[in-house]
């Protein structure tokens, strides 16, 4: 077919006129591809419910839920409130603001996974007291406790109606978050204490295997990289083309951040198997 130049105006050509066109499908190219990997990148959150299925339709063979359900579902929780906490530096360093949904739903199910973690907890658990000493019997339940009990408010209002509903303080009601962040390493603590164990047990690296170490690890990055200062200097690199000086001086916060999440994930896949197999570990 040819050409024509039927509303192209002078001087300009139909090959120049078609370049917004070209812009606009190249954008919903990415668009798509975005929404393609925001998809892929939502699935991970689902994983602890298949791990679980097997305990919970059984109901608690073995004593699957009684052993496992804390390490999968506390796992699970824990690499859903990180991941929450991680979009906003990622944000920082990249640039990449497509990414901000995620934060919302991976808070969203960090306080889901809690709610199924606690009911399960307080049905099979074997703390004395009922229901409310099965989630109350020990500190380190107590504090469990508490990032639930901070987690519920900050799900009810993680919606846009609510946002605009509450104006000004739904910013202060959703960093309430920083609170939970104080009692997610309060509860790891407790749980493990200071002193590494079963090295004899283990791959001889017993540090990195304590869910409170993960944690501070994974922890300790995000915090510096939320630092005003810090920020408004990666930002200026960014914007002056310096990203690679950004990525070589956070790099071992990467390293550091990397290695306590793949504990993380280790932790759960391992657990999990445990509890998928109905084979808890004390079995």
């Amino acid at each position: 077919m040819g050409r024509s130049d039927v509303g192209t105006r002078p001087g300009r050509t139909d090959i120049e006129d078609t370049r917004p066109s070209q812009y606009l499908e190249f954008s919903a190219v990415t668009i798509k591809k975005r929404s393609i990997a925001l998809f892929f990148m939502r699935l991970p959150v689902f994983v602890p419910f298949i791990l679980m299925t097997p305990a919970w339709v059984s109901l608690n063979r073995n004593n699957t839920l009684t052993v496992e359900e804390a390490a999968v579902l506390g796992t699970a929780g824990e690499f859903c409130f990180f991941m929450a906490l991680s979009i906003t530096p990622l944000i920082t360093l990249t640039g990449a603001q497509w990414i901000a949904p995620l934060r919302r739903w991976y808070g969203i199910w960090f306080a889901i996974i809690g709610i199924f973690d606690g009911t399960t907890a307080a049905i099979t658990t074997e703390f004395a007291g009922g229901p409310i000493g099965r989630l109350t019997g020990h500190s380190f339940l107590i504090a469990g406790l508490l990032i639930l009990l901070i987690a519920l408010p900050l799900l009810a209002t993680a919606n846009t109606p609510a946002q605009r509903k509450l104006g000004k303080w739904w910013k202060r009601i959703q960093r309430m978050t920083y609170v939970c962040w104080a009692f997610v390493l309060i509860h790891l603590f407790l749980l493990d204490g200071l002193r590494p164990f079963g090295a004899d047990q283990g791959d001889g690296d017993p540090i990195f295997h304590q869910r409170f170490y993960q944690a501070v690890a994974v922890s300790i990055p995000l915090l510096v990289l939320r630092l005003p200062p810090v920020r408004r200097w990666i930002i200026e690199q960014r914007t002056e083309g310096r990203a690679w000086l950004v990525w070589l001086t956070v790099a071992p916060l990467v390293v550091l951040y990397v290695v306590g999440y793949a504990f993380i994930i280790n932790e759960e896949f391992f657990q999990g198997h445990l509890a998928f197999t109905l084979h808890p570990a004390e079995d």
